[in-house]
């Protein structure tokens, strides 16, 4: 994508600057590329010195991407006895790419707006029926953001329509969006992975947004496909089931059932969370600071991530749990005085069992050093991105997938990948969820040292890597694949694809699109056509206040985070060391320079 092209599709994307948390983890934060010049004052830790310098032990730079604008590159160490990826007739095929929205299709319910998806950085979930959720920014009309759904006939609907600046922003004027369930009107989305909107099997879309003139200024919406209707999971002033009230709420998972597990922080801690679930308009506690943690000690870090906004709000945002349709629920937690210091804890019945823990052996040797989120499916096997040391004085990072007794390597950096090697992996967060029915684990990799050969791969049970798309292949709507969204999301058959799409029909410079997975013995599916957008009503809309600038960001503090992985699509991947874990939970924030 040229640079044009690139101002183009982000020049409605600015969004009040953040400050990311994350214990234990050492990593560059890098602000989007959202038409503002990138500040030169970032803080380094001392880790950061002469990163451009740092190669791992082959003298390949590896980069693990954590959010849309934060990466980790680490000082990756190839195992000499690692078992490689299957070299055997894989069990199926890709069989097919579909778009289901593209940049400048017409978004329903906006008074003719059109679609500014900025698909590489958003990306989309995914239900069993290969419908799709994704927020967008609406071009050409007040009403110019929203939460959408698109389905594999190529319709687009509109759930819920806001306006004005962008979550987080301080507007709270603006009042031509849809009327919210706690009175006033949706006002500012907020964009980028971690506030990805879910969906589940029934239509059912769990969303968060700012609200204008409500009960309370911000909250977590769930669409409810079987009425129509908006509902509230939690807002920010809302009682806690473990005493006060939310100080601030974030984003959850969802599943079959409607029942939601979400991210929410007394009021006062801007750093920490905890979890929380509910169950047809009741909220009750998963796990909080202070519980008992299974086998000893007590949780010291559950919901370890906030960002802060131009508001001077925080909201807490991962790592976001999962639950499956059993109403098994996966977290990671982090542990004071027990038999580990974190890992990956999943309640079954209500009781709490360790999945993984540090230091556990992998399936391919050595020990598990550092894992983050996982994602569950309906048979009980998560899939989760892990640090690991393959000796002692080594380090290297990959997917891992499963359950206890029975774990698989997906992949890790420097396995074999479409003729190439993995020099680029990004960490795992829910709600886009990584692992399908069968157990077989989407991902998305990154072939070369500078993030330009992107490649979204399912990682099958049997070991087989099949390769979904390929930055620089044709699109289903013209052009070819540029940066792909490194979260991609599948459900049974079908897998999410969030990409750029340079040289597309009409002028179009993103689309949120589908792949196909057919198994051994399915037939293919004949493609369905190009997306057209059909306007489908939403909430009553009232269009009268015009819509206020969009944020500029303005810099908050920045605290010193843990390890973990991504690369940017818009930015090039560049090494930093990864340092090793402190003992205490929470870090010290440090004044940004």
């Amino acid at each position: 994508m040229n640079e044009h092209k690139e101002s183009t599709i982000m020049k409605n994307f600015l969004r009040p600057a953040f400050l990311l948390v994350m214990p234990f983890i050492a990593i560059s934060i890098i602000p989007l590329a959202q038409g503002q010049p990138q500040s030169s004052k970032r803080p380094q830790t001392s880790s950061q010195t002469s990163r451009n310098d740092l190669r791992s032990a082959n003298g390949t730079k590896t980069v693990v991407k954590v959010h849309d604008g934060a990466q980790r590159a680490q000082i990756g160490s190839p195992q000499q006895n690692n078992s490689i990826t299957a070299t055997s007739a894989p069990s199926g095929t890709i069989c097919g790419v579909e778009s289901r929205a593209a940049h400048g299709q017409v978004a329903p319910n906006t008074n003719g707006g059109t679609l500014n998806p900025v698909a590489f950085i958003n990306p989309t979930t995914v239900n069993a029926s290969g419908r799709v959720a994704f927020n967008s920014q609406v071009d050409g009309s007040d009403r110019n953001q929203g939460v959408f759904v698109a389905d594999s006939d190529g319709t687009i609907s509109a759930i819920a329509i806001g306006c004005g600046g962008l979550g987080g922003g301080g507007d709270t004027t603006s009042m031509c969006g849809d009327a919210s369930p706690i009175g006033g009107h949706f006002g500012g989305f907020f964009f980028g992975t971690v506030f990805t909107p879910d969906i589940n099997d029934a239509g059912d879309v769990l969303f968060f947004c700012d609200v204008n003139g409500g009960d309370s200024r911000r909250a977590l919406f769930l669409y409810q496909a079987a009425s129509g209707q908006i509902v509230k999971v939690a807002a920010v002033g809302d009682p806690s089931p473990i005493g006060g009230t939310f100080g601030a709420v974030g984003p959850g998972s969802i599943n079959n059932e409607g029942k939601v597990v979400f991210l929410a922080s007394p009021v006062g801690d801007t750093i920490n969370s905890n979890l929380f679930m509910w169950d047809n308009g009741v909220v009750t506690k998963v796990a909080a600071l202070g519980d008992p943690a299974p086998e000893g000690g007590t949780f010291s870090g559950l919901g370890t991530e906030s960002f802060g906004f131009q508001d001077g709000t925080s909201i807490p945002v991962g790592p976001v749990p999962d639950i499956n349709d059993s109403d098994q629920i996966a977290f990671r937690a982090i542990v004071s005085g027990g038999i580990t210091s974190r890992g990956i804890v999943v309640r079954t019945n209500q009781i709490d069992e360790w999945y993984v823990k540090v230091p556990d052996p992998t399936p391919i040797g050595g020990t598990y050093f550092d894992m983050q989120a996982a994602s569950i499916n309906n048979a009980g096997q998560i899939a989760f991105f892990s640090d690991y040391r393959p000796t002692p004085d080594t380090f290297n990072s990959g997917w891992f997938a499963g359950a206890p007794g029975n774990w698989r390597k997906v992949v890790v950096f420097f396995d074999p990948i479409d003729g190439g090697q993995c020099l680029g992996l990004a960490f795992s967060r829910n709600p886009m969820q990584t692992i399908d029915a069968a157990g077989n684990v989407v991902f998305w990799a990154n072939l070369d040292s500078n993030g330009t050969s992107d490649r979204l791969v399912l990682g099958l049970t049997d070991g087989n890597l099949l390769i979904a798309a390929r930055r620089g292949d044709p699109t289903p709507i013209g052009g070819t694949f540029g940066s792909m969204d490194a979260w991609p999301a599948i459900n049974g058959n079908i897998g999410t694809l969030n990409v750029a799409t340079p040289g597309a029909q009409n002028g179009a410079l993103s689309a949120h699109m589908a792949f196909n997975h057919c198994p051994s013995g399915t037939p293919t599916p004949i493609p369905t056509s190009t997306p057209t957008a059909t306007a489908t009503p939403s909430t009553t809309p009232t269009p009268t206040a015009t819509p206020s600038t969009t944020p500029t960001p303005t810099p908050t503090t920045t605290p010193t985070p843990t390890p973990t992985p991504t690369p940017t699509p818009t930015e090039t991947p560049s090494a930093t060391p990864r340092v090793t874990p402190r003992p205490r939970p929470t870090p010290r924030p440090r004044p940004t320079p």
